[in-house]
């Protein structure tokens, strides 16, 4: 009887545990509701007669949008990069936008996608508008390279009184592992194809290896190159000026107007009194015009589905955890390509990539699944690569019938690699024994607890083998590359964007605004003829973020304060045999 008394507290206890529960997730999506019934964005004013657009660059635009219960309370914007090279591309030719006001103090954006914001502000300019930026300081006093790249792509740049330009430079960071993982007795046995496919170099080095060396200098120098080429051709400064000023950086204010490096210093309050002296305008924030442009999904139309594919590819679904890396997973991405069998009228693709690669199996199903796609449909899939579409990611792009890359994008990196970590010493340390009774010879070979025997290692170097001749062999055959000219390009060597069109790995440079461009000529769709532009992921209905939330236990995203720490995200990359180095670039 005591037991049953016990059994049955317990199981009350457990009640009120999941009513609490339950009423807690209740409280939080009231809320939720409360909050954006009370949100500016909910009562959206009308786009002005004459307008100034404010482009806050200071916002986090991700590939994928956010499209949570939360993403409307964070420092993300929920818009992406596409929503915003869209925005200034239909501010272009809307007569009630009179120009472009932009604050920059830090972007979340990679150097290749403000190549990709910079084809679009260059449309912009070119209907005759004008763009302005003010910064009360570009980078955190160092690593405002990119930010006064950015900067340049504007007619005038304002720089508050005692502020400064962080362009020192470029900085790439790598850890390793080695001794800390001797420390504590853990011994990993990995192996590469080949020589340059150094993403575990992290593990098994205490440092750079020559090759690892050659291939960030080549990595770093090139990025390097087009920072200080790209502000001196907006900048009309000679190249030598610039890198002697970028050693000299960070520089104040009034040294920078000196250097001709800016245009004014004065005040937010002064740089806004000077554009209404020229345009007499209203200010309208860049998101709320965002909001009054909706995917155009007219039935009569010719369509173009925008696909895009952000994170390290893995089996699974999709996710975005900020602890690391976002997530690709093959199964998400095949639902979605089983959505696009089912559009009418779909004439092409879009596909985005921003993926330092991950698992060889799941990149390839989906490239065979988009290969399905295209001939299921017979329609042409343009591939737009934007940070990274390497290795994995590189692998994923072979379904396109043209390859875009932007100079800086970072692709390539055709290999493979493998291994285990062996933690025998570990439990030496901790005074553990395991025993070990196998049936089948090679019965063991991914196990913890010892080194690969020489059987062992032979049939995993086998398998490397086996997975790095099928992807250079789909490289040549789809490339048009030969198998000979393959290993002057393969070996896991790193290409930025602009060298991979020497190698023939993409088709051409440009980005997103380029890409749209190239569908409607493939797919035969009039240059100047309407044609509706589908995003995928779509967004998500009520019923389906609720489920999520419910799946995840009602958590919170605190952990979004993580997402700029990459340089515990990139490690998560380790775990993956076609993937990136965990790299951190800095400028």
């Amino acid at each position: 009887m005591a037991l049953d008394k016990t059994r049955a507290l317990k199981l009350v206890g457990k009640t009120l545990v999941y009513a609490f529960a339950g009423f807690g997730i209740i409280f939080i999506l009231m809320l939720l509701g409360v909050l954006s019934l009370m949100s500016p964005k909910s009562k959206l004013s009308a786009v002005p007669q004459e307008v100034v657009l404010n482009l806050d660059f200071n916002l986090s635009y991700a590939e994928v949008r956010q499209d949570d219960f939360f993403a409307e309370f964070t420092s993300q914007s929920v818009y992406s990069i596409f929503d915003l090279v869209r925005a200034i591309n239909v501010a272009a030719t809307d007569d009630r936008v009179k120009a472009i006001s932009a604050n920059l103090n830090q972007t979340s954006l990679s150097l290749a996608q403000i190549q990709d914001v910079g084809e679009a502000l260059k449309y912009f300019k070119s209907k005759g508008k004008k763009t302005y930026l003010f910064s009360n300081g570009l980078g955190a006093f160092g690593q405002g390279t990119k930010e006064y790249y950015l900067a340049t792509l504007f007619d005038q740049i304002w720089m508050q009184p005692h502020s400064d330009i962080g362009m020192t430079g470029i900085d790439i960071e790598v850890p390793f592992f080695k001794n800390i993982l001797q420390k504590v007795g853990v011994e990993p046995e990995f192996y590469t194809r080949y020589e340059y496919k150094t993403a575990v170099a992290s593990l098994l080095n205490s440092d750079f290896t020559p090759t690892y060396k050659e291939e960030l200098e080549k990595l770093g120098g090139g990025l390097f190159a087009q920072l200080v080429l790209g502000i001196s051709a907006e900048r009309q400064l000679d190249v030598s000026s610039i890198k002697e000023m970028i050693d000299k950086a960070p520089l104040f204010a009034d040294e920078a107007l000196k250097n001709d490096l800016i245009d004014k210093v004065g005040y937010r309050y002064e740089m806004q009194k000077a554009i209404r002296a020229d345009n007499p305008s209203e200010f309208y924030e860049m998101t709320d015009y965002m909001a009054h442009i909706s995917d155009n999904k007219s039935e009569g139309l010719p369509k173009v589905a925008f696909l895009v594919l952000e994170g390290v590819i893995e089996s699974g679904e999709s996710s975005n955890n900020p602890l690391n890396d976002a997530v690709i997973g093959s199964e998400t991405v095949l639902e979605q390509i089983e959505e696009l069998k089912k559009e009418t009228n779909l004439k092409a693709i879009v596909l985005r990539i921003n993926s330092p690669g991950g698992s060889y199996t799941a990149s390839d199903e989906i490239r065979a699944a988009l290969m399905n796609l295209k001939q299921e449909k017979q329609i042409p899939i343009i591939v737009s690569m934007s940070t990274y579409a390497a290795s994995g990611g590189y692998f994923v792009s072979l379904a396109g019938d043209y390859v875009l890359a932007n100079p800086a994008t970072i692709t390539g990196s055709i290999g493979v690699l493998g291994g285990k970590m062996v933690i025998q010493g570990l439990m030496k340390k901790l005074d553990i024994n395991w025993g070990d009774v196998k049936f089948g010879h090679n019965a063991g070979i991914l196990s913890a607890m010892h080194t690969f025997s020489d059987s062992e290692r032979q049939v995993f170097e086998r398998s490397l083998d086996e997975v790095y001749f099928d992807f250079t062999s789909k490289v040549s055959d789809i490339r048009k590359i030969d198998m000979a000219q393959m290993d002057q390009i393969a070996r896991g060597r790193i290409w930025l964007g602009q060298n991979a069109l020497s190698v023939r790995l993409v088709d051409g440079l440009g980005g997103l605004q380029t890409a749209i461009l190239k569908a409607k000529e493939l797919s035969g769709i009039a240059p100047d003829s309407n044609f509706a532009l589908e995003y995928y992921p779509r967004r998500e209905t009520f019923q389906e973020k609720l489920t999520k939330f419910i799946e995840s236990g009602g958590s919170l995203p605190m952990m979004k304060v993580l997402d700029d720490f990459d340089e515990l995200k990139v490690i998560y990359r380790l775990k993956h045999n076609t993937v990136l180095p965990p790299m951190v670039v800095k400028m």
